[in-house]
């Protein structure tokens, strides 16, 4: 019973700052529109999509992996870890500070601007978010609670000074955003006890690559195979059938709040707790999928059921395309609502060749299956293909959550570790998911921790074997070799 109320209070956290964070990019957006003219918004809007491209690329190679790799291991390790990554986050800030600055040179007006401020906070920017992350990697939902609530109570406080005073150019309240989360960032680096180490970054890098490669590819995969379709719906339906899907989604918006907590809960959760049991594995991520996907059932009948005038008064014109594509979108949901806590389970295990295999299967289908809808039915027939898209890559992710569950459980583990040989099925379970080859397939085993120490994620079967490592390797990645297993029966 101790041990569920933990698990609540945990998810509890993660869901409150889920929130929390949704929420306040939502009325920043709202402030700033109702404060400046539409060009200066549209500025504003450019530095806030870039912003958003920084946040998606930095949890790539610093966020996520940290959660898979060092969710297990000691206090000591943890800190150790987010220093290293949290260097890299603000290298990358400052690499990304500079690219706006360059882009802003051709620029003229309130763009300008725009981007000349955001270069200047993106390093803060990027560091705040990281540490979020950081505290759901070691089991402390709370702080990233904290640091949210101080940057929202800071930015709206002082964005409120600047309209009162009539400072509303595109760059002060820029400025204002972007300070206000390097002052959260400084308590959370109190917080977390963990100072970034910039000249770690690139070890951070190297360490985790294994990882990152996946991790990065599944990002522009799924970025570009969701932006690319929705974009050649405009071209062979129409602009309007664009702005349904747009606004039907804007109204889905809640289960990715939802959705995104679930998964921030998962992945660390099951990479801390390696001495769960395969049935215990699976119990977690089903206990997942199902929470998802009964919240999303609700939530779609209640926007089924409002009444077209309410719809009008809540959502404005918007309301009238988005009812017409709400079933097939809502379906949508479900479909992927249901893969979330099976997708948890996999990226806890550090399976990202598997997860991104299941990615890569994927892109071909909801392009054609969009396409192929808008031409025949518009923005209705857009929308179910992008349901039969995510129908079609369930049974994928269960198949690959059922089979890691169970091959990664303490009792299978080979007498090498996580880190040892691979096991012969788990290669065609990366078969069976993406259509590739058994010699393509990724290694066995969770990439993530055993005992309190991270262990190096098994390398592809593609790879050339390594010697074992030397205590030396051990002391630079924070991680120590398991004691041999003995072999199931």
């Amino acid at each position: 019973m101790g041990k569920l109320l933990s698990a609540m209070r945990k998810g509890g956290w993660n869901l409150g700052d889920q929130i929390l964070s949704a929420a306040s990019n939502v009325l920043l957006s709202i402030v700033v529109a109702r404060s400046v003219d539409a060009p200066t918004f549209g500025a504003f809007s450019v530095a806030f999509v870039v912003f958003g491209i920084g946040i998606a690329l930095t949890r790539s190679v610093v966020g996520q992996p940290l959660q898979i790799r060092y969710a297990a291991a000691d206090p000591d390790r943890q800190r150790e870890a987010v220093a290293r990554s949290h260097g890299l986050a603000v290298v990358l800030g400052v690499i990304g500070g500079i690219a706006c600055a360059v882009a802003a040179l051709p620029a003229s007006g309130a763009l300008e601007a725009a981007l000349l401020a955001l270069s200047v906070c993106l390093p803060g920017l990027l560091l705040q978010d990281s540490q979020r992350l950081a505290f759901f990697a070691i089991g402390k939902a709370w702080g990233a609670v904290v640091i949210d609530t101080i940057w929202t109570v800071v930015q709206f406080g002082a964005l409120a000074v600047l309209i009162l005073a009539g400072r509303t150019h595109v760059h002060e309240l820029i400025l204002a955003w972007g300070a206000s989360a390097a002052l959260a960032a400084i308590v959370g680096m109190v917080l977390l006890k963990a100072v970034p180490r910039l000249g770690a970054g690139w070890a951070w890098l190297v360490e985790v690559r294994d990882l990152v490669r996946y991790l990065l590819a599944e990002y522009f995969l799924g970025l570009g195979a969701s932006q690319f379709s929705t974009l050649l719906v405009g071209g062979i339906a129409s602009q309007q059938a664009v702005g349904s899907i747009r606004a039907a989604q804007t109204l889905l918006g809640p289960l990715n709040v939802l959705g995104g907590a679930c998964f921030n809960f998962t992945v660390p959760e099951i990479a801390r707790r390696t001495h769960l049991t395969a049935q215990q594995r699976l119990l977690a991520g089903h206990a997942v999928s199902g929470v998802m996907g009964s919240a999303t059932i609700v939530y779609v009948a209640v926007l089924l059921v409002i009444p077209d005038w309410l719809g009008v008064e809540l959502f404005g014109d918007s309301w009238a395309g988005a009812a017409g594509v709400l079933v097939p979108l809502g379906i949508s949901s479900l479909f992927s609502s249901l893969a979330n806590g099976l997708a948890g389970v996999l990226y806890g295990l550090g399976r990202a060749a598997v997860t991104f295999r299941i990615n890569l299967s994927k892109t071909p289908v909801i392009i054609i299956a969009v396409l192929g809808g808008a031409y025949l039915g518009d923005a209705v027939g857009a929308a179910w293909g992008m349901a039969f898209a995510e129908a079609f890559v369930l049974p994928l992710w269960y198949r690959a959550f059922r089979r890691a569950a169970r091959e990664t459980a303490p009792e299978l583990q080979p007498e090498h570790g996580a880190g040892g040989q691979p096991a012969a099925s788990d290669a065609s379970d990366a078969s069976d998911a993406s259509g590739a080859s058994a010699a393509d397939a990724p290694a066995a085993g969770p990439s993530a921790v055993t005992g309190d120490a991270a262990v190096p994620a098994p390398r592809s079967a593609d790879e050339p074997d390594e010697p074992a490592s030397t205590g030396d390797e051990r002391a630079s990645t924070g991680g120590e070799r398991n004691p041999p297993r003995p072999r199931p029966r």
